[in-house]
């Protein structure tokens, strides 16, 4: 018998085990829970793989597949990239008729899988990486190889639809792209709303210097066992080899965040990966890598400089590359005298504004002078052709010896120093083949929304492939012609045209860069000002979709960019209804705008402290309800937490229903999740609404937004600023406030009530609600905790008032004096 006791002691100990279901499939009318993630997983046969929920930041979750047995998890694929979801609640459901759906915490569908029908009887997690959904005969009718993400693994089909786009450290998509181009040529291309360019193969070479096949249309691919990299455009079907080829090796083809395309085979011994074959031996070919106005050159290691005149635009962080210590735009430009600095060896690739054939150097160096949008220009001594540059963007410096090397021209301002600015050149060429041990160029965030212009210049010019696109644009116009004709004949019905029309309007409303020209219109060229703010003025416009908007036009661009730049990293994520929603912006010359949508009431400072409008109680606790959701969505919802630093009535809006949403992002933060918060710590909010960790300098974190709404509550209860208060106290506003929390929490420890009488706004005429007042008003000392970890989570504040509001739900309004006599 003691066998067996021991056994069933040691049995009794498992319960506290992490201990992961070993299954490999999910049947109909399962799920997969975030609540238990370590646990709740598929894991398949050989264990090689696993997939279920994967934590991305604090809070926030992704549904992945990955390596099991590497050492970090490494994510092979995801199916939420981009939009995370909660840490509580979110499941992934095998549905019955829609396959397979992940939901967020409040039931939102954040995605679900595709599949050609609905007889799916479950999914399963094979060896090799891919998730598959099957029918009742076994047969496979969706799989995630067929949707990857930025990872390729071993029999994976490459197809005339794969793409692969890099990860940001935002764990959002990127700008750097791995598919097929229109000429069947398996490439990698740098993409965004103005610039698309190949950068691999080599765009300064043919195809057959890069031993491809453009004639061979077949456009497959594949990654093999043993560590070959196949496609059907490679000349004499030669392929792209692992430096440890062989079979029995874990492997995965990943375009990384630097923009480069490495093949990674796995140390089963401690679960690293190392670097066995890379697309771009020479990591300044890859465009975008040190952003716009960046050179990149070897020293003899890759390195990224600003040229002479420029500056980091944000230190640590070469995507967002560099800009003018003096500023020679066009607006400035006329009264700016300037010249040039020579920069030997250097070009920044596909750049070209435009080519000038068979000129001298000086009449090169006056069509770019003359011009305020040239930034510099290429000239090409003893062939004569003229490069003049719009944009500074691929900037390299090639080795002296190369032999087709560049001479840039940079124009700066006349003023400017440059004596002892040292000019970015390459030395060295590390021409050594990447081995095990390479490593990733840049590991920093992209930047969301960078300012480029499309470029005209640099990609191969074949005679074929523009005689088969002249034969295509043809085509082209007949069939337009022809469909034309047929619509004039027999006419769209009214509900056809209502369709199409409103689906123009869809695709008009989703968040867009203007230009001035087109803001200029829509605010009849700034004639009717909203209102001004610490960072800006504020115009009403229309645009031609019929949208009123309100267009922020900040002032001080050298002051103001960094403002600018906080708010676009944020634009992207923002979706609430208590969040003023921003349709887009403006970047052009000198000028920095955003628009959004226009809020009918104005702000909550100019009804609330209204002597001629009164708000009534109801009113006045569901702004406070809906201020909470907006701050909770910020702080616990986004994809990285968000601190508005400034929360005050002047930027709550009333829509025309009194709805809340909160605007000015003028002085919000990203906070990565778990990262480094501090150089936040500088941010100034608004006297009176500050918190008293702001005035020691100390971290910021998201309870200044809690200390800030524990005002607004108290405003909105007393109906008088806390400015006020101070001023006839003749005391600090902080001073006043803690007194002022002293003597509520005081009052809500006692047995009188008629205190609340006397502070509700006397307006009110009495007519509140006791539980609510109390409720705001308990909140609201909370947040006023000078020890900033015990003030609430705006998510628990959230909690609790809804819970009030619903027991409230009968809304019967008593007088004060009823109230006394009650309690």
């Amino acid at each position: 018998m003691a066998p067996f006791f021991s056994i069933l002691y040691a049995l009794s100990f498992l319960p506290l085990l992490p201990i992961v279901m070993s299954r490999d499939i999910l049947p109909l009318k399962s799920v997969l829970s975030v609540d238990d993630y370590q646990r709740d997983v598929l894991q398949s046969a050989e264990g090689t793989f696993s997939c279920g929920f994967l934590m991305i930041y604090s809070y926030a979750f992704a549904f992945s597949i990955w390596y099991t047995k590497s050492a970090d998890k490494t994510v092979v694929w995801t199916a939420n990239r981009g939009r995370p979801v909660h840490a509580r609640g979110s499941v992934v459901t095998l549905q019955k008729g829609v396959a397979m759906v992940l939901t967020d915490y409040d039931g939102t569908v954040v995605w679900q899988s595709g599949s050609n029908s609905i007889d799916v009887q479950y999914a399963q997690l094979l060896d090799t990486g891919n998730l598959v959904m099957r029918n009742s005969g076994g047969m496979i009718v969706w799989q995630s190889f067929d949707s990857p993400t930025d990872t390729l693994l071993p029999t994976q089909n490459i197809t005339a639809t794969t793409k692969l786009f890099s990860t940001t450290g935002l764990y959002v998509p990127g700008h750097h792209l791995f598919h097929f181009t229109d000429s069947s040529i398996l490439s990698l291309i740098y993409d965004d709303a103005d610039v698309h360019a190949i950068y691999w193969p080599d765009p300064d070479g043919g195809e057959y210097q890069n031993n491809r096949n453009r004639y061979n249309s077949t456009r497959m691919g594949l990654l093999d066992d043993n560590g070959d990299l196949i496609s059907s455009d490679f000349a004499d079907q030669k392929p792209f080899s692992a430096s440890d080829k062989g079979p029995g090796i874990k492997r995965r083809l990943t375009l990384d965040p630097d923009g480069n395309l490495r093949l990674y085979s796995l140390n089963s011994l401690n679960g690293r990966w190392s670097v066995s074959w890379v697309a771009i031996l020479q990591p300044c070919n890859i465009h975008g890598l040190c952003g716009p106005n960046g050179i990149c050159h070897y020293s003899p290691t890759p390195t990224c400089s600003c040229p002479p005149g420029y500056e980091m635009n944000s230190p640590g962080n070469w995507s967002q590359g560099c800009k003018a210590i003096i500023d020679i735009s066009c607006s400035v430009a006329q009264v700016q005298p300037v010249t040039f600095v020579h920069l030997s060896d250097t070009d920044f690739w596909g750049s070209d504004q435009r080519h000038v054939d068979q000129v001298s150097f000086q009449a090169c160096r006056n069509i770019c002078q003359s011009d305020c949008n040239c930034k510099g220009f290429q000239y090409l001594i003893g062939e004569g052709t003229c490069f003049p540059k719009s944009f500074l963007f691929n900037g390299r410096a090639y080795p002296s010896h190369f032999k087709s090397a560049r001479n840039m021209y940079l124009k700066i301002s006349v003023g400017m120093n440059i004596s002892g600015m040292p000019v970015p050149q390459s030395n060295v060429l590390d021409s050594r083949k990447h081995n095990r041990n390479c490593d990733q160029m840049d590991a920093e965030p992209r930047e969301l929304f960078p300012v480029v212009h499309k470029t005209s210049q640099g990609e191969p010019r074949w005679s074929y492939f523009y005689g088969f696109a002249g034969v295509i644009f043809i085509l082209e116009v007949f069939f337009i012609a022809f469909a034309w004709f047929f619509v004039s004949r027999w006419e769209l019905g009214a509900l056809e045209i209502q369709a199409v029309e409103q689906g123009y309007k869809v695709m008009a409303r989703n968040f867009r860069r203007y230009n001035y020209k087109e803001l200029t219109k829509a605010t009849r060229k700034f004639k009717y000002e909203l209102g001004r703010g610490g960072s800006g003025i504020v115009y009403k416009g229309t645009l031609d979709d019929g949208r009123v908007v309100a267009v922020k036009m900040l002032e001080n661009v050298m002051q103001c960019e960094e403002e600018f730049q906080a708010e676009l990293r944020i634009i992207g994520k923002i979706n609430h209804m208590n969040l003023v929603r921003i349709w887009g912006f403006c970047s052009e010359n000198s000028y920095r705008m955003l628009v959004t949508e226009y809020v009918e009431n104005g702000s909550l400072a100019n009804i609330l402290f209204n002597e001629n409008i009164l708000l009534e109680w109801r009113q006045r606790f569901n702004i406070a309800v809906g201020v909470a959701k907006g701050l909770a969505y910020l702080h616990h919802e986004c994809l990285e937490w968000v601190v508005h630093c400034d929360v005050k009535p002047e930027n709550i809006l009333l829509d025309e229903n009194l709805d809340p949403k909160i605007a000015d992002f003028g002085l919000a933060k990203l906070l990565n999740r778990g990262g480094s918060n501090q150089n936040v710590s500088r941010v100034r909010g608004t006297i009176g609404y500050i918190a008293p960790e702001w005035i020691g300098s100390l971290q910021i974190t998201a309870k200044v937004d809690v200390y800030s709404y524990g005002v607004v509550l108290i405003e909105l209860v007393s109906g008088r600023r806390v400015l006020d208060l101070a001023a006839s106290a003749n005391e600090q506003v902080h001073i006043v406030l803690r007194k002022l929390v002293k003597m509520l929490s005081s009052n809500m420890e006692g047995n009188e009530t008629s205190w609340v009488s006397e502070f509700v706004d006397v307006r009110l005429s009495g007519q509140f609600n006791y539980t609510q007042v109390r409720t705001l008003v308990t909140l609201a000392v909370a947040c006023f905790d000078e020890e900033r970890s015990k003030r609430p989570t705006m998510e628990s504040i959230v909690q609790v008032l809804l819970l009030v509001d619903e027991s409230c739900s009968c809304n019967v309004l008593r007088s004060g004096s009823s109230i006394s006599r009650r309690y």
